[in-house]
């Protein structure tokens, strides 16, 4: 059991928690939207949950790196505790009209290809180097998100405007480095044995 929660582990699964606190806090700013102080008040506190619970995704993979705590548990939980925290934190910005619903399905749709290429790659023994592309990716979304979500003018910043700077070439990356993995893995699939 010590195996599954150890510190990094418990620091992707305490993410995986903040996905659900997301939604709730994201409702009330929904339904908050008439009253400008409290929209501000809760699409600041949005963004800095957001904002802790991505950098957490920073610590728990050097801690497991640097302490030799890699696991396939581990490799399994924090993916999708990233792509559960940046997806509900999107969705729940489209009724808000903060980013349209167009951009939001592509990011969806090449999340759940990537996860399913990648299954199907396990299975199958086949091996896809790791790209930068998609390191770069995770930056400009989540940069882009945090902006998103603080929305408001805070410390003389233009967060919505700082917001779709990140985005644009985020989503680019996306879509490249999605192609890039699709790409790798049927190159993988060709050259596995009938």
């Amino acid at each position: 059991m010590t195996k599954f929660w150890n510190t990094p582990n418990s620091i992707t699964f305490a993410r995986l928690i903040v996905a659900p606190v997301m939604l709730v806090l994201m409702l009330f700013l929904e339904y908050a939207s008439d009253d400008v102080i409290l929209s501000r008040s809760l699409s600041f506190a949005a963004a800095i949950l957001f904002a802790v619970a991505m950098t957490s995704d920073m610590v728990d993979g050097y801690y497991a790196r640097k302490y030799n705590l890699t696991s396939t548990f581990g490799k399994l939980l924090d993916p999708l505790a990233d792509k559960l925290l940046f997806l509900t934190a999107m969705i729940m910005m489209i009724p808000l009209g903060r980013i349209p619903a167009w951009i939001v399905a592509i990011l969806f749709v090449r999340e759940v290809t990537i996860t399913a290429l990648r299954g199907i790659a396990v299975e199958e023994g086949i091996v896809i180097a790791a790209s930068h592309w998609g390191k770069y990716k995770s930056a400009f979304i989540s940069t882009a998100t945090v902006g998103l979500l603080m929305h408001y003018p805070f410390f003389g910043l233009n967060w919505r405007m700082m917001a779709w700077i990140f985005l644009w070439p985020g989503l680019l990356l996306s879509i490249g480095s999605a192609l890039h993995y699709t790409i790798g893995f049927f190159r993988g699939l060709t050259k596995q044995p009938a």
